[in-house]
């Protein structure tokens, strides 16, 4: 019997981690000038934007000193270095996870039905749904 796993939770160091990548890129960013949509008077990018932004060494360097020369996974053994002794690397469920879970559930169950039943298909998948 084989499980299919739906991660649920994201640990404290992933969230610090993410939150110091995206407030330098957004950072630098506002420094490079760089706008987003034109139609939002808050210049807010999103979180593709902030991933796909590359931060200049010089600025990395500039804004966190040694910790921006850091790779991300030093920079990740270096959070959880922090937190772990001071019990605070936490296991974060997003607020909507009951919701999230039943979503994941029917989409597993549809893949599922259409993997394993010929007469199932995308047309009437939903009519096998309970």
């Amino acid at each position: 019997m084989s499980t299919v796993g739906i991660p649920t939770v994201v640990d404290a160091v992933t969230i610090a981690h993410d939150t110091i990548d995206y407030v330098l890129s957004h950072v630098s960013r506002e420094m490079q000038g760089v706008k987003n949509n034109p139609l939002d008077p808050y210049n807010r990018p999103t979180v593709r934007d902030l991933q796909s932004h590359e931060v200049p060494l010089e600025t990395r360097n500039r804004m966190m000193g040694m910790i921006g020369k850091l790779s991300p996974e030093d920079k990740r053994g270096l959070i959880k270095e922090v937190l772990q002794p001071l019990g605070q690397n936490l296991i974060v469920t997003p607020k909507e996870v009951d919701e999230f879970i039943g979503d994941m559930a029917k989409l597993v169950a549809l893949g599922v039905n259409c993997a394993l039943h010929p007469a199932v298909n995308n047309e009437n998948a939903s009519m096998h749904m309970h």
